[in-house]
């Protein structure tokens, strides 16, 4: 095995994933919250499976 010089670091896979998957989950519950927010203030986005969008508002939202 190669021997590390003082002034070199090991990586430690295990910080970084667990790095990663807070950051995911951060990220995750930042655009479900944002999201949220968005309907409340009356307007979102409806995509469909032939690839067309219609934006809403209001109660048309919840449907």
């Amino acid at each position: 095995m190669k021997e590390l010089q003082p002034t070199q670091r090991q990586i430690s896979w295990k910080k970084v994933a667990i790095t990663v998957g807070f950051a995911t989950l951060i990220l995750m519950a930042g655009t479900i919250a944002y999201d949220n927010w968005r309907v409340s203030q009356g307007w979102c986005a409806r995509f469909y499976p032939d690839g067309t969008k219609k934006i809403m508002y209001g109660d048309d939202c919840w449907k």
